[in-house]
């Protein structure tokens, strides 16, 4: 006897159905609405949840919407049901969306991508056909930018700020950027570099505006003459690295063109900041400060608006004093002084500078007095040696002992 097939072909219909139904019922959409943004209107989407999985829609007023914005929302990536729904698109802003990866699609000319996690970045445009001109990836987790130096050749504005994955082996070689003719605006701010090149001698012959800042850059690791292809350059920011002299005359000669210049946060003695300042002001270039209210740290002193190291800080070798003609015979100071406390006369080395130039040390030398001087700065830029007291103490000691090991 034969069982009837219906009943087995209506369950079969019925988990087939089943999930397509689901699958339906789970499809999100989302609807945009014009805004004013970023002096544009916008079609703004507000709290969009895309995890790479799950059906989304996109409704919109009309094919032809331009520009296009995410608030409030998590894409994990960009769907691709957006870029069907927006074929003309040609500004994205999609920062702090928690993005790990970012679609830069054939007719982009913006895109705002700020604070993501991006590591990613995927080119729908080449080099002959490419519409970009503003790119903010800062703040992300970039490691690899060929595919952007590669193919986007039209940008104008470039932010890859605070990706401290990307420089190699701690530097910045400014040759990665070759081609790019119509950059104005690069930021390279808080990548973590130590240095900066340019040994291919690439051309920015637009550039206006770069940004070095919050980097660890020093003064041997950063010679100015990698800014000598920049011959518009204006506006240079290399605030809050560790800097300790500036070849600032080669600057203001090879960049006749700059406006502005960024450089507190650095560690210049007082003596180079003054002739520093002093040669910014004659070659008209304005010396901004952006936190005229911190305070400095013990050894420094505000200073033009800015903290730099005061003379204590600028002695660099102690050595004892043999000045004294009669070496083994007392004097009667030392005969009066046998019952007072043990004082060492000693001998600082300190470094003076001048604007583009370090010179060599100057040695003078100071008999103890009552407390720790603090030298007093000269109008020509020189500082007096400070006067230490070394007494019974630790201090004495140390000293002492690193002095005699000196001497023999």
């Amino acid at each position: 006897m034969l069982l009837p097939t219906t009943k087995c072909n209506t369950m079969w219909l019925v988990l087939c159905v089943i999930p397509v139904l689901l699958q339906a019922a789970e499809a999100a959409i989302y609807e945009c609405k014009n805004e004013k943004h970023l002096d544009e209107n916008y079609c703004v989407f507000r709290n969009v949840e895309y995890d790479g999985r799950n059906a989304i829609e996109f409704k919109v007023p009309s094919s032809k919407e331009l520009h296009v914005a995410f608030f409030d929302s998590k894409l994990k990536h960009i769907p691709k049901e957006l870029l069907a729904a927006f074929p003309e698109m040609r500004a994205l802003y999609v920062v702090d969306c928690n993005l790990t990866s970012v679609v830069i699609p054939n007719k982009l000319e913006r895109l705002f991508a700020s604070n993501n996690i991006i590591s990613k970045v995927i080119v729908h445009q080449s080099a002959a056909t490419t519409n970009m001109i503003e790119l903010m990836l800062d703040s992300n987790r970039l490691q690899d930018i060929a595919n952007i130096t590669r193919h986007l050749k039209k940008l104008e504005i470039l932010n890859l700020s605070g990706n401290e994955e990307l420089p190699k082996e701690k530097g910045i070689d400014l040759g990665i950027f070759q081609g790019m003719a119509n950059l104005r605006s690069l930021t390279l701010a808080g990548v973590g570099a130590n240095y900066v090149d340019n040994d291919r001698g690439v051309k920015f012959p637009e550039l206006t505006l770069l940004d070095l800042s919050n980097n660890d850059l020093t003064t041997s690791n950063l010679a100015v003459k990698v800014f000598a292809s920049m011959p518009k350059l204006e506006t240079l920011r290399l605030a809050h690295n560790k800097i300790t002299s500036l070849e600032v005359m080669e600057l203001t000669r090879n960049n006749k063109e700059l406006k502005e210049i960024y450089l507190e946060g650095n560690d210049f003695a007082c003596s180079f900041q003054t002739l520093l300042v002093k040669h910014l002001a004659e070659s008209g270039v304005d010396l901004r400060v952006q936190g005229k209210n911190v305070e400095c740290l013990q050894g420094y002193m505000k200073q033009n608006d800015m903290c730099c190291r005061t003379s204590l800080l600028d002695t660099v070798t102690i050595m004892v004093s043999s000045e004294n003609p009669n070496d083994g015979a007392p004097t009667n100071q030392e005969a009066n002084d046998k019952e007072s406390p043990t004082t060492t006369t000693i001998k600082t080395s300190v470094r003076t500078t001048t604007v583009g130039t370090t010179s060599g040390r100057t040695s003078t030398t100071h008999a103890p007095s009552a407390g720790v001087a603090k030298g007093e700065d000269r109008s020509d830029g020189s500082s007096d040696a400070s006067t230490l007291i070394l007494g019974n103490s630790l201090t004495s000691c140390l000293v002492l002992a690193i002095a005699k090991l000196i001497l023999f």
